[in-house]
């Protein structure tokens, strides 16, 4: 199963935040609504003097800005976040945002599990909170295109001997190193001629793509998706992609649960080979 969809085709309210903001708008990308039942993945977009009130959540958050600038009020701190900055949010950590600048800020935001469970899992609060014993509420950091590696197939996906992946660089901005255990995101990067081969996985993923653009497969169709386009590719859905274009493609790739330390994927063309070996 799959979903995906186009950004400027997407609507968008204030959704659960209704009441507790002001000039705010959540397009979703995929969630629940979508067929997810483990993430929700949106993007937001604040107007000049709107803000979100303190509030705290009973999942993990990440957030990527995409444009503009964002004030994040958390853990008695104040953190100025502009286009590139990203920050994770620990589970029951009060947090608020606000834009003080003269532009719309957007930014892209992931939560696992996803909301909307049958316990209130958005709870909005007049003080910072955050719980006890917790060392580190949060972790921000500034992705740069620079700092992707050189383009190769070594991304942690190597199968039983097959070339799966090539013209390949990700760097993970948030996962286990930086404290998640719900959810991973990720920029991944292909050069001309990138591709990874058809395969599936036993965990979501959902991508937004950033820049360029890309041939998709997914579950049997083959689609062209370009900057401001999205996808989801649920447990078990098949899927492949190649940069047939001359410019290097873009995108912000979540995956939730967490993947494996072993065995991430299963792609079509190894596994063919192991069974009639056999």
């Amino acid at each position: 199963m799959n979903h995906r969809g186009r950004l400027s085709e997407t609507s968008g309210d204030a959704g659960r935040y209704a009441g507790h903001s002001r000039g705010h708008v959540r397009r979703l990308l995929f969630g629940r609504a979508t067929g997810s039942p483990h993430q929700e993945a949106v993007v937001a977009e604040l107007e000049p003097g709107g803000g979100i009130d303190r509030h705290l959540h009973a999942y993990e958050e990440a957030f990527y800005v995409l444009d503009g600038e964002l004030v994040l009020g958390i853990a008695g701190e104040t953190e100025q976040l502009v286009a590139g900055d990203y920050v994770f949010v620990e589970r029951g950590v009060s947090h608020a945002l606000r834009n003080d600048s003269g532009t719309v800020a957007r930014w892209f935001e992931v939560s696992a599990p996803q909301p909307g469970a049958a316990l209130e899992d958005t709870v909005f609060v007049d003080a910072d909170r955050q719980p006890e014993g917790l060392e580190t509420p949060y972790r921000k950091g500034h992705f740069d295109a620079s700092d992707l590696p050189e383009p190769s197939s070594a991304i942690g996906l190597a199968g039983f001997g097959a070339a799966n992946v090539g013209g390949a660089a990700l760097k993970i901005l948030v996962g286990p190193d930086t404290g998640a255990s719900q959810l991973n995101l990720m920029v991944v990067q292909y050069t001309h001629g990138g591709f990874i081969a058809p395969h599936d996985h036993a965990f979501e993923e959902g991508f937004f793509f950033l820049t360029g653009e890309i041939e998709a497969q997914l579950d049997g169709e083959t689609h062209s998706l370009e900057a401001g386009d999205y996808f989801w590719s649920g447990v078990g859905s098949m899927h492949a992609l190649t940069n047939r274009s001359d410019e290097p493609v873009r995108w912000l790739e979540t995956q939730v649960p967490q993947p494996p330390s072993r065995h991430q994927a299963r792609f079509v063309a190894d596994w063919a080979r192991y069974l009639s070996a056999g």
